[in-house]
Protein backbone atom coordinates (compact mmCIF):
# COMPACT_ATOMS: atom_id res chain seq x y z
CA UNK A 1 0.00 0.00 0.00
CA UNK A 2 0.95 3.34 -0.71
CA UNK A 3 1.98 5.32 2.45
CA UNK A 4 -0.71 7.63 3.62
CA UNK A 5 1.95 10.37 3.85
CA UNK A 6 4.02 9.79 0.32
CA UNK A 7 2.11 12.89 -1.12
CA UNK A 8 2.87 14.89 1.64
CA UNK A 9 6.56 16.55 0.44
CA UNK A 10 4.53 16.75 -2.76
CA UNK A 11 1.26 18.77 -2.26
CA UNK A 12 3.37 20.66 0.44
CA UNK A 13 1.53 23.66 2.01
CA UNK A 14 -0.25 24.25 -1.33
CA UNK A 15 -3.05 21.40 -1.55
CA UNK A 16 -6.08 20.22 0.62
CA UNK A 17 -6.11 24.04 2.26
CA UNK A 18 -9.92 23.50 2.30
CA UNK A 19 -11.68 23.78 5.55
CA UNK A 20 -14.06 21.14 4.44
CA UNK A 21 -12.90 17.69 5.86
CA UNK A 22 -13.69 14.80 3.55
CA UNK A 23 -12.68 11.16 3.35
CA UNK A 24 -13.54 8.53 1.18
CA UNK A 25 -14.32 4.65 2.47
CA UNK A 26 -13.82 1.20 0.56
CA UNK A 27 -17.19 -0.39 1.16
CA UNK A 28 -15.62 -3.70 -0.65
CA UNK A 29 -13.35 -4.13 2.15
CA UNK A 30 -13.80 -6.00 5.24
CA UNK A 31 -14.84 -3.13 7.97
CA UNK A 32 -15.27 -0.36 5.23
CA UNK A 33 -11.20 0.95 5.90
CA UNK A 34 -10.61 4.84 5.19
CA UNK A 35 -8.69 5.13 2.12
CA UNK A 36 -8.40 8.37 1.48
CA UNK A 37 -8.78 11.86 3.93
CA UNK A 38 -7.85 15.13 3.38
CA UNK A 39 -5.53 17.87 5.12
CA UNK A 40 -8.64 19.23 7.11
CA UNK A 41 -9.62 15.75 8.24
CA UNK A 42 -6.18 16.03 10.12
CA UNK A 43 -6.79 19.47 11.26
CA UNK A 44 -10.57 18.68 12.47
CA UNK A 45 -9.77 15.38 14.13
CA UNK A 46 -6.19 16.23 15.16
CA UNK A 47 -5.54 12.67 14.07
CA UNK A 48 -3.04 11.95 10.73
CA UNK A 49 -4.09 10.30 7.83
CA UNK A 50 -1.14 7.95 8.12
CA UNK A 51 -3.16 6.96 11.27
CA UNK A 52 -6.48 7.02 9.41
CA UNK A 53 -5.91 5.40 6.35
CA UNK A 54 -6.65 1.50 7.06
CA UNK A 55 -9.21 1.51 9.68
CA UNK A 56 -12.62 2.53 10.01
CA UNK A 57 -13.76 5.81 10.84
CA UNK A 58 -14.85 4.23 14.57
CA UNK A 59 -11.85 5.70 16.33
CA UNK A 60 -13.37 8.90 16.39
CA UNK A 61 -15.71 7.51 18.80
CA UNK A 62 -15.31 7.77 22.61
CA UNK A 63 -16.72 8.55 25.87
CA UNK A 64 -19.41 11.38 24.51
CA UNK A 65 -20.86 9.23 21.51
CA UNK A 66 -24.16 8.60 21.89
CA UNK A 67 -24.85 4.57 21.22
CA UNK A 68 -27.93 5.57 19.23
CA UNK A 69 -26.43 7.75 16.65
CA UNK A 70 -23.81 5.06 15.87
CA UNK A 71 -26.85 2.43 15.42
CA UNK A 72 -28.22 5.28 13.19
CA UNK A 73 -25.05 5.12 11.07
CA UNK A 74 -25.37 1.53 10.57
CA UNK A 75 -28.64 1.44 9.90
CA UNK A 76 -28.30 3.92 7.22
CA UNK A 77 -25.17 2.66 5.81
CA UNK A 78 -27.37 -0.49 5.15
CA UNK A 79 -29.93 1.25 3.25
CA UNK A 80 -27.40 2.41 0.49
CA UNK A 81 -28.36 6.12 0.72
CA UNK A 82 -26.99 9.61 1.11
CA UNK A 83 -27.89 11.19 4.74
CA UNK A 84 -26.65 13.09 7.34
CA UNK A 85 -26.70 13.62 11.38
CA UNK A 86 -24.99 15.24 13.89
CA UNK A 87 -23.33 13.39 16.53
CA UNK A 88 -20.37 13.61 19.14
CA UNK A 89 -17.14 12.62 17.99
CA UNK A 90 -13.76 12.99 19.67
CA UNK A 91 -10.41 14.19 18.40
CA UNK A 92 -6.99 12.45 19.28
CA UNK A 93 -6.01 14.91 22.49
CA UNK A 94 -9.62 12.96 23.58
CA UNK A 95 -11.76 16.56 23.51
CA UNK A 96 -15.58 15.81 22.03
CA UNK A 97 -16.98 17.79 19.28
CA UNK A 98 -19.96 18.09 17.72
CA UNK A 99 -19.57 16.44 14.23
CA UNK A 100 -22.17 17.32 11.19
CA UNK A 101 -21.99 14.15 9.13
CA UNK A 102 -22.81 13.49 5.55
CA UNK A 103 -22.05 10.36 3.90
CA UNK A 104 -22.75 9.58 0.43
CA UNK A 105 -22.41 6.17 -1.34
CA UNK A 106 -20.62 5.90 -4.90
CA UNK A 107 -21.54 3.20 -7.31
CA UNK A 108 -19.30 1.43 -10.25
CA UNK A 109 -20.17 1.72 -13.56
CA UNK A 110 -22.69 -1.42 -13.28
CA UNK A 111 -24.34 -0.14 -10.38
CA UNK A 112 -22.24 -1.84 -7.63
CA UNK A 113 -21.61 -0.18 -4.18
CA UNK A 114 -17.69 0.87 -3.94
CA UNK A 115 -17.37 2.98 -1.76
CA UNK A 116 -18.51 5.77 0.78
CA UNK A 117 -17.80 9.55 0.42
CA UNK A 118 -18.10 11.41 3.38
CA UNK A 119 -17.88 15.12 4.52
CA UNK A 120 -17.21 16.41 8.14
CA UNK A 121 -18.09 19.48 10.22
CA UNK A 122 -17.64 20.55 13.16
CA UNK A 123 -20.96 22.30 14.68
CA UNK A 124 -20.61 25.04 17.59
CA UNK A 125 -22.12 23.65 20.86
CA UNK A 126 -25.00 26.83 20.66
CA UNK A 127 -26.79 24.96 17.35
CA UNK A 128 -29.14 21.87 17.60
CA UNK A 129 -30.24 21.70 14.36
CA UNK A 130 -28.58 18.75 11.92
CA UNK A 131 -27.55 21.24 9.44
CA UNK A 132 -23.55 21.75 9.18
CA UNK A 133 -22.79 25.18 10.64
CA UNK A 134 -23.81 27.84 8.40
CA UNK A 135 -25.33 26.01 6.60
CA UNK A 136 -29.78 25.51 6.72
CA UNK A 137 -31.96 22.97 4.94
CA UNK A 138 -32.09 24.46 1.80
CA UNK A 139 -27.69 24.22 2.00
CA UNK A 140 -27.58 20.49 3.12
CA UNK A 141 -30.22 19.77 0.06
CA UNK A 142 -27.58 21.55 -2.22
CA UNK A 143 -24.62 19.36 -1.08
CA UNK A 144 -26.65 16.62 -2.08
CA UNK A 145 -27.61 17.23 -4.78
CA UNK A 146 -23.81 18.06 -5.92
CA UNK A 147 -23.29 14.72 -4.60
CA UNK A 148 -25.68 13.30 -7.69
CA UNK A 149 -24.42 15.85 -9.98
CA UNK A 150 -20.64 14.87 -9.52
CA UNK A 151 -21.01 10.96 -8.69
CA UNK A 152 -19.95 9.97 -12.29
CA UNK A 153 -16.84 12.27 -11.92
CA UNK A 154 -16.42 10.98 -8.07
CA UNK A 155 -16.57 7.71 -9.11
CA UNK A 156 -13.67 7.48 -11.10
CA UNK A 157 -11.61 9.12 -8.25
CA UNK A 158 -12.60 6.98 -6.15
CA UNK A 159 -11.69 3.78 -8.13
CA UNK A 160 -8.14 5.37 -8.50
CA UNK A 161 -8.06 5.70 -4.84
CA UNK A 162 -9.40 1.46 -4.39
CA UNK A 163 -6.52 1.03 -7.06
CA UNK A 164 -3.58 2.30 -5.33
CA UNK A 165 -4.69 0.81 -2.09
CA UNK A 166 -3.26 -2.24 -3.66
CA UNK A 167 -0.57 -1.23 -5.88
CA UNK A 168 2.38 1.40 -5.82
CA UNK A 169 1.71 4.73 -7.03
CA UNK A 170 3.88 7.53 -8.55
CA UNK A 171 4.03 10.65 -6.92
CA UNK A 172 2.62 12.38 -9.83
CA UNK A 173 -0.97 10.20 -10.00
CA UNK A 174 -0.70 10.91 -5.95
CA UNK A 175 -1.09 14.14 -6.53
CA UNK A 176 -3.87 14.52 -8.91
CA UNK A 177 -5.67 12.53 -6.84
CA UNK A 178 -5.31 14.87 -4.39
CA UNK A 179 -5.69 17.82 -6.48
CA UNK A 180 -9.07 16.25 -7.98
CA UNK A 181 -11.00 15.64 -4.39
CA UNK A 182 -9.54 19.31 -3.67
CA UNK A 183 -11.32 20.96 -6.61
CA UNK A 184 -14.43 19.22 -5.51
CA UNK A 185 -13.72 20.62 -1.72
CA UNK A 186 -13.52 23.99 -3.00
CA UNK A 187 -17.10 23.59 -4.21
CA UNK A 188 -18.95 22.68 -1.60
CA UNK A 189 -17.07 25.39 0.57
CA UNK A 190 -18.56 27.61 -2.13
CA UNK A 191 -21.92 26.11 -1.61
CA UNK A 192 -21.19 26.51 2.38
CA UNK A 193 -20.65 30.13 2.11
CA UNK A 194 -24.18 30.70 0.51
CA UNK A 195 -25.81 30.15 4.07
CA UNK A 196 -28.67 28.52 2.53
CA UNK A 197 -30.03 31.15 0.66
CA UNK A 198 -31.90 28.25 -1.34
CA UNK A 199 -30.21 28.94 -4.86
CA UNK A 200 -29.01 26.10 -7.26
CA UNK A 201 -26.11 28.81 -8.40
CA UNK A 202 -22.70 29.66 -7.23
CA UNK A 203 -20.06 32.57 -7.74
CA UNK A 204 -18.21 30.56 -10.45
CA UNK A 205 -15.69 33.19 -10.84
CA UNK A 206 -14.81 33.19 -7.36
CA UNK A 207 -15.19 29.72 -7.40
CA UNK A 208 -12.73 29.21 -10.27
CA UNK A 209 -10.37 31.67 -8.99
CA UNK A 210 -9.68 29.70 -5.96
CA UNK A 211 -8.91 26.19 -7.89
CA UNK A 212 -6.23 28.61 -9.81
CA UNK A 213 -4.94 29.37 -6.73
CA UNK A 214 -4.22 26.18 -5.06
CA UNK A 215 -3.69 24.88 -8.79
CA UNK A 216 -0.87 26.90 -8.97
CA UNK A 217 0.58 26.80 -5.84
CA UNK A 218 1.09 22.65 -5.89
CA UNK A 219 1.97 23.32 -9.51
CA UNK A 220 4.11 25.89 -10.28
CA UNK A 221 7.56 26.48 -9.98
CA UNK A 222 10.77 29.08 -10.59
CA UNK A 223 9.37 32.41 -11.93
CA UNK A 224 6.53 31.23 -13.34
CA UNK A 225 3.62 33.62 -13.06
CA UNK A 226 0.00 33.33 -13.36
CA UNK A 227 -2.81 36.06 -14.16
CA UNK A 228 -6.55 35.45 -12.90
CA UNK A 229 -9.06 37.35 -14.11
CA UNK A 230 -12.46 35.73 -13.28
CA UNK A 231 -15.52 37.84 -14.04
CA UNK A 232 -17.93 37.52 -11.30
CA UNK A 233 -20.44 35.39 -13.13
CA UNK A 234 -23.54 32.62 -11.37
CA UNK A 235 -23.77 29.43 -12.49
CA UNK A 236 -25.66 26.43 -12.06
CA UNK A 237 -23.91 24.24 -9.56
CA UNK A 238 -23.60 21.25 -11.97
CA UNK A 239 -21.81 23.60 -13.99
CA UNK A 240 -19.89 25.08 -12.11
CA UNK A 241 -18.58 21.94 -10.57
CA UNK A 242 -17.58 20.57 -14.73
CA UNK A 243 -15.65 23.98 -14.99
CA UNK A 244 -13.69 23.51 -11.71
CA UNK A 245 -12.33 20.02 -12.37
CA UNK A 246 -11.64 20.86 -16.43
CA UNK A 247 -9.71 24.70 -14.94
CA UNK A 248 -7.41 21.96 -12.70
CA UNK A 249 -7.14 19.67 -15.19
CA UNK A 250 -6.10 22.49 -18.39
CA UNK A 251 -3.77 24.01 -15.33
CA UNK A 252 -2.28 20.87 -14.28
CA UNK A 253 -1.07 20.07 -17.81
CA UNK A 254 0.48 23.37 -18.52
CA UNK A 255 2.42 23.20 -15.22
CA UNK A 256 3.55 19.83 -16.09
CA UNK A 257 4.78 20.31 -19.78
CA UNK A 258 4.87 24.02 -21.07
CA UNK A 259 7.56 24.41 -19.12
CA UNK A 260 10.28 21.62 -19.69
CA UNK A 261 13.59 23.30 -19.34
CA UNK A 262 12.38 26.75 -18.69
CA UNK A 263 12.45 28.38 -15.51
CA UNK A 264 10.22 31.44 -16.01
CA UNK A 265 6.84 32.11 -17.85
CA UNK A 266 3.35 32.98 -17.48
CA UNK A 267 -0.08 31.13 -17.22
CA UNK A 268 -3.38 33.20 -17.85
CA UNK A 269 -7.13 32.30 -16.63
CA UNK A 270 -9.57 34.27 -17.94
CA UNK A 271 -13.50 33.62 -17.36
CA UNK A 272 -15.57 36.01 -19.22
CA UNK A 273 -18.72 36.27 -20.88
CA UNK A 274 -18.71 36.66 -24.60
CA UNK A 275 -21.33 37.79 -27.32
CA UNK A 276 -22.65 34.48 -27.60
CA UNK A 277 -21.93 32.91 -24.13
CA UNK A 278 -18.98 31.91 -21.41
CA UNK A 279 -15.49 31.18 -21.82
CA UNK A 280 -12.85 29.71 -19.91
CA UNK A 281 -9.80 30.13 -21.18
CA UNK A 282 -6.22 29.16 -19.90
CA UNK A 283 -3.14 30.88 -22.23
CA UNK A 284 0.66 29.63 -21.51
CA UNK A 285 3.68 30.87 -23.31
CA UNK A 286 5.78 27.78 -22.85
CA UNK A 287 7.08 25.03 -25.64
CA UNK A 288 3.72 24.40 -26.70
CA UNK A 289 2.33 21.40 -27.96
CA UNK A 290 4.39 18.68 -30.03
CA UNK A 291 3.71 18.49 -33.81
CA UNK A 292 0.78 16.74 -34.98
CA UNK A 293 -0.64 16.58 -30.87
CA UNK A 294 -4.73 15.65 -31.02
CA UNK A 295 -4.78 16.81 -26.62
CA UNK A 296 -6.80 15.95 -25.24
CA UNK A 297 -8.49 13.72 -27.84
CA UNK A 298 -5.94 10.92 -28.32
CA UNK A 299 -6.87 9.85 -24.37
CA UNK A 300 -8.89 6.50 -23.78
CA UNK A 301 -12.44 6.48 -22.20
CA UNK A 302 -12.38 7.34 -18.31
CA UNK A 303 -13.75 3.30 -18.81
CA UNK A 304 -10.91 1.96 -19.92
CA UNK A 305 -8.53 4.67 -17.82
CA UNK A 306 -10.24 2.09 -15.18
CA UNK A 307 -9.73 -1.18 -16.99
CA UNK A 308 -6.45 -0.53 -17.62
CA UNK A 309 -5.29 0.80 -14.13
CA UNK A 310 -6.86 -2.49 -12.36
CA UNK A 311 -5.11 -4.82 -15.39
CA UNK A 312 -2.04 -3.42 -15.30
CA UNK A 313 0.45 -4.73 -12.55
CA UNK A 314 3.26 -2.55 -11.42
CA UNK A 315 3.93 0.86 -10.19
CA UNK A 316 0.84 2.49 -11.48
CA UNK A 317 0.84 5.78 -13.49
CA UNK A 318 -2.21 7.80 -14.46
CA UNK A 319 -0.58 10.95 -16.10
CA UNK A 320 0.11 9.72 -19.36
CA UNK A 321 4.02 10.77 -19.90
CA UNK A 322 4.00 11.81 -23.41
CA UNK A 323 0.27 10.34 -24.60
CA UNK A 324 -3.23 11.94 -23.09
CA UNK A 325 -3.38 9.92 -19.23
CA UNK A 326 -6.35 10.13 -17.03
CA UNK A 327 -6.48 14.19 -17.28
CA UNK A 328 -7.20 14.15 -21.07
CA UNK A 329 -9.92 11.36 -20.48
CA UNK A 330 -11.87 13.61 -17.89
CA UNK A 331 -11.26 16.54 -19.94
CA UNK A 332 -13.03 15.27 -22.68
CA UNK A 333 -15.81 13.35 -20.36
CA UNK A 334 -16.68 16.37 -18.94
CA UNK A 335 -16.29 18.74 -22.07
CA UNK A 336 -18.84 16.61 -23.71
CA UNK A 337 -21.23 16.77 -20.71
CA UNK A 338 -21.54 20.39 -20.70
CA UNK A 339 -22.22 20.69 -24.54
CA UNK A 340 -18.91 23.11 -24.74
CA UNK A 341 -16.70 23.80 -27.46
CA UNK A 342 -13.13 22.92 -26.74
CA UNK A 343 -10.18 24.46 -29.14
CA UNK A 344 -6.43 23.94 -28.26
CA UNK A 345 -4.84 26.82 -30.15
CA UNK A 346 -1.03 26.34 -31.12
CA UNK A 347 0.02 30.23 -31.61
CA UNK A 348 3.46 30.94 -32.06
CA UNK A 349 4.55 30.44 -28.40
CA UNK A 350 2.81 28.57 -26.18
CA UNK A 351 -1.19 27.37 -25.83
CA UNK A 352 -4.21 28.46 -25.60
CA UNK A 353 -7.05 26.34 -24.52
CA UNK A 354 -10.43 27.82 -25.04
CA UNK A 355 -14.06 26.29 -23.69
CA UNK A 356 -17.05 27.92 -24.83
CA UNK A 357 -20.26 27.51 -23.21
CA UNK A 358 -24.20 28.34 -23.56
CA UNK A 359 -24.74 30.73 -20.97
CA UNK A 360 -27.40 29.90 -18.00
CA UNK A 361 -31.19 29.85 -18.98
Amino acid sequence: MPSAGAGDDLIGGAVQRSSVAMIVADARLEDMPITYANRAFETLTLYSREFAIGRNCRFLQGPGTDPADVDRIRENLRSGEEFQLTLVNHRADGAPFRNSLLISPVHDDDGTLAAYFGILRAVPEAETGPAPSGVGSDGLSLLLELQHRVKNHLAMIVSMIRIQASRDVTPESLKAISRRIEALGLLYEELLSRNGEGTDQIAAGAYLSRIATVVSGLEARGSIRTNVECDDIDLPVEQAARLGLLLSEFLTNAYEHAFEGRHSGYVEVRFHRTSGGIRLSVEDDGVGLPEGSTWPYGAASIEDQRDRARSETGELDTTGHGKSGVGGSIIVALTQSLGAELNVLRPKRGTIITLDIDPPE
